[in-house]
């Protein structure tokens, strides 16, 4: 069927006794196309009492969701779930039921991030190496294991044997605790061994939404399948299959795609791209977009950067170019996208003609003493955001703060009664130490005299406000700062929170300077695309069927609108002569060109 409002509203009121699978490529109005089933899901559901999930992968995903909702006056049910499959399970399957696993007899906890530090020495033993040289990407791929379709943890990143592994999972769960990725596994377990759980889940919502099923794990897709009694909606794109190192792969949402028992539809219409931009991308998938939206009947071309040798040539470049297109408020006029995060560093330092090195004070602490840099880092971004008046994520910042402080815990699993707290007490805590912060003079007030003075104001203020003393919680406040009583003392801290606002320019998903994959899911009027290398270039030129990095490409080319332009060091034009047809090429004679006139 032609894709037209009709074809979509048909997906959308589709009987829901059925599941389906859409294939929605970029630009396409997935999000809007979702939310429609949504809101058609509350209206028609057969009883009120009935749940529905809809699973997103990120929180900045269930934020859109909730927040289009909300503004089309939609009367949110108590029984709608909107997040990530994580904290899904985590809500309806691990706290209720994973004691059944726990030799304990009680849930396991959940490990926050970072929780591989507090047992950097045995993890040095067990590799054979110094303590010294377990870094943080050791650490990070100890936090990022997953399972092989047989259950055995498996390191996606190449950098941990299995043996090691399997060590590491057995010292989580000797401790008590699950990490991120085994949220899923040990749900499957559990729903896999226990008929009633699961059918009582799929009775519990029988109505669930995916969004990204292009993303779904292995187990997750199991986990999925066993919800008999559940319908299903899913939304994705076997193009935009581009996290592996997760343990997702194409073939999940492709095997939906091909399954008989699901009603399958295609979204064939962008609505975000000019024509040149869609059918560029085009040439690497055998699934044809066309051109529906305003941008659609813009003849600009994609633009590669010819004979061009250093980045910041390319970048003064692409501003120039982009200067003559036409941007709407409504959208992020701009982007840069490259592959690695320490390449994008260096692209973000360089816009920024940043001549003074980052301040280490957060990386040496958080080597020293994770635990600290915690409490110290949430409280900063907690300032950060009191300064941008973002009251509820200043708040959240410092119940992450307290949460480590008082309990060396994820604030999931924090026990306030082993304090004499309620959760009402323990909120009036945080506003008032916001507070507090918000009132201190942060050009004068150093990092050693913050833990002495907080310990003190809060020590102060649970004897005031509720007649509990609690110093002996505020231990972690106390510290020699190791290896740091110079710094310490001579880092005041609005260099740190300088120091924030630079790194949060650099992962923040809104800003201009970000990795490929943190682009997925956005969009802007104008994109420059940094290739390392030709070689790198030309693997993301490749089909998307033949390399996750080709499908990395295709995401990145996916995100422009008006204009995308395309760089890799000193490319020449008769290398890319084939892409002639929606490609032009420019050097750096543009910009003389246009400083003559």
């Amino acid at each position: 069927m032609k894709d037209n409002d009709k074809f979509r509203e048909s997906i959308a009121c589709a009987p829901l006794s059925g599941s389906i699978v859409v294939q929605a490529g970029p630009g396409s109005g997935k999000t809007t196309l979702l939310i429609e089933r949504l809101k058609y899901v509350i209206e028609k559901r057969q009883k009120n009492y009935l749940g529905i999930g809809c699973i997103t992968y990120t929180n900045a995903a269930k934020n859109e969701i909730i927040s289009r909702l909300e503004k089309e006056g939609v009367q949110l049910p108590s029984n709608l779930f909107i997040g990530t499959i994580h904290s899904f399970l985590l809500d309806f399957v691990i706290k209720p039921y994973s004691h059944f696993f726990n030799n304990e007899g009680t849930p396991f906890k959940l490990a926050s991030f970072g929780f591989a530090r507090n047992f950097k020495n045995a993890i040095a033993t067990m590799l054979k190496r110094p303590a010294y040289l377990i870094d943080s990407s050791t650490l990070e791929a100890f936090e990022s294991l997953n399972r092989d379709k047989n259950g055995y943890p498996f390191c996606y990143r190449g950098k941990i044997s299995s043996d090691v592994a399997h060590w590491w999972k057995s010292l989580l769960k000797r401790n008590g605790y699950i990490d991120q990725q085994d949220i899923v596994y040990l749900s499957y377990l559990i729903l896999n061994k226990y008929e009633h759980i699961r059918d009582s889940l799929s009775a519990r919502f029988p109505y669930i939404l995916v969004d990204e099923y292009q993303d779904v794990t292995y187990f997750q897709e199991k986990l999925f399948l066993l919800l008999n009694n559940s319908t299903f909606f899913c939304v994705g794109d076997s193009n935009q299959s581009i996290f592996g190192f997760t343990g997702a792969k194409p073939e999940n949402f492709i095997s939906k795609w091909e399954n008989e028992s699901y009603k399958s539809y295609k979204l064939s219409n962008n609505f975000r791209s000019a024509k040149h931009i869609i059918h560029f991308a085009n040439t690497k998938t055998d699934i044809e977009q066309v051109e529906a939206g305003t941008n659609g009947t813009s003849g600009q071309k994609v633009v590669f950067f010819n004979d061009v040798e250093e980045v910041s040539e390319a970048i003064k470049l692409f501003h120039r170019i982009r200067n003559n297109v036409e941007c709407y408020e409504d959208y992020n006029p701009y982007i840069i996208l490259a592959r690695q995060n320490k390449y994008i560093r260096d692209i973000s330092n360089l816009i920024k003609n940043q001549e003074i090195a980052p301040n280490l004070f957060y990386q040496k602490l958080q080597k020293e003493h994770y635990r600290r840099y915690k409490i110290l880092y949430n409280s900063m971004i907690a300032i950060l955001f009191r300064r941008e008046s973002n009251f509820d994520q200043a708040v959240e910042r410092i119940e992450e703060a307290f949460s480590y402080l008082f309990f060396n815990e994820h604030p999931n699993f924090i026990d306030l009664a082993s304090i004499g707290y309620d959760k009402f007490m323990w909120k009036k805590l945080h506003i008032y130490t916001l507070q507090f912060l918000d009132g201190l003079i942060l050009s004068e007030t150093t990092v050693a005299e913050l833990f002495e003075e907080m310990k003190e104001f809060i020590s102060n203020l649970s004897k005031e406000l509720y007649g509990i003393p609690i110093g002996n919680k505020l231990r972690m406040l106390n510290y020699n700062w190791k290896n740091q009583g110079r710094a310490s003392k001579g880092t005041t801290l609005s260099q740190l929170i300088d120091q924030l606002e630079i790194e949060s320019n650099l992962s923040n998903s809104e800003g201009n300077v970000i990795s490929i994959h943190n682009a997925k899911g956005q969009e802007a009027e104008c994109v420059l695309v940094l290739a390392e290398s030709k070689s790198q270039l030309d693997e993301w030129l490749a089909l998307n069927i033949e390399t996750e990095e080709a499908r990395v490409g295709y995401v990145a080319f996916s995100r422009a609108r008006k204009l995308l332009c395309v760089w890799a060091p000193l490319i020449e034009e008769k290398d890319y002569a084939h892409l002639n047809e929606n490609v032009i090429f420019i050097d750096s004679s543009y910009i003389s060109m246009k400083e003559t006139i």
